[in-house]
């Protein structure tokens, strides 16, 4: 959409110089599919194109089952974080001590993953370790649930900076409005507010679906027998090293985010039409 005091030729250059932009960054990961889809792999004197290592893929009971997990955690987080998101941009708008807020809310981000992931693994070692000699219970053991608390610290910070920055656009003075036409809250915020955030809110899935996807420090010092797709793949790639399997592994994280955001793209044009 381009305004009337706007050059058509400058909007276009605009999106060309965007779009470069990315293709350059992404051309990692376009040749990374090119060699993933290579019989011979990397280095082959000649290029044969084949299904045949995705295929290998899905046809690998530990590799099938290492999708599942990902795509459990990755359901579960999602489905903790993005309400969490919201409630903590509503609560920014309402607070008086907004930098204070902001920096509690984004300090997981300010320290390194392998020091996050020590101090939860020895934090739920010993809150385990109580349990069980309180109770006689093992409650916080290794497991799913640990996995997933690691990676909800670290997804948390990035949605809730995607939907604030949605919700900034929201005037309050409409919820108010709604207010005095005999909404309550919630009918206020699902039928006024979130239909404006909603593009926030699915950037926000889609940022945090890709996230705990791609995910390993965390979850690999916080899971419990259980492997997910990237603890397996760096795993297997020090165990053997790269391999055309490697290639289709890597290409397939690359297919997954990309149609990820692609999704979410569509969704956000098909509302904006609508």
């Amino acid at each position: 959409m381009t305004h009337d005091y706007e050059s058509v030729w400058g909007y276009r250059l605009k999106w060309a110089y965007m779009l470069t932009l990315v293709g350059a960054l992404m051309l990692p990961v376009f040749y990374t599919l090119y060699i993933s889809f290579n019989y011979g792999g990397f280095g082959a004197a000649k290029y044969e194109f084949t299904w045949l290592w995705y295929r290998t893929l899905f046809e690998n009971q530990e590799i099938r089952a290492t999708l599942s997990w990902t795509a459990l955690i990755a359901a579960i987080v999602v489905a903790c974080t993005i309400p969490m998101a919201v409630l903590a941009a509503k609560f920014y708008q309402r607070t008086r001590f907004k930098v204070p807020f902001v920096f509690l809310m984004l300090s997981p981000l300010f320290v390194p993953a392998d020091v996050t992931a020590a101090a939860l693994l020895v934090y739920f070692k010993n809150l385990n370790a109580v349990a069980e000699a309180a109770f006689g219970q093992s409650w916080f053991e290794l497991s799913l649930w640990t996995a997933v608390a690691g990676q909800i610290t670290w997804c948390l910070p990035y949605a809730f900076v995607v939907i604030l920055v949605t919700m900034a656009r929201f005037r309050p003075e409409q919820a108010e409005a709604a207010r005095t036409c005999g909404a309550n809250a919630w009918q206020a915020f699902w039928h006024v507010e979130f239909p404006q955030i909603r593009p926030g809110v699915l950037s926000a899935t889609a940022f945090v679906v890709i996230l705990s996807f791609n995910e390993y420090v965390r979850t690999n010092f916080l899971k419990g027998g259980f492997d997910t797709f990237p603890t397996y793949l760096v795993s297997y790639m020090l165990n053997t090293g790269m391999t055309p399997e490697v290639y289709a592994m890597a290409g397939l994280f690359a297919v997954v985010s990309m149609a990820v955001v692609g999704l979410v793209l569509v969704m956000a044009m098909t509302r904006g039409r609508a």
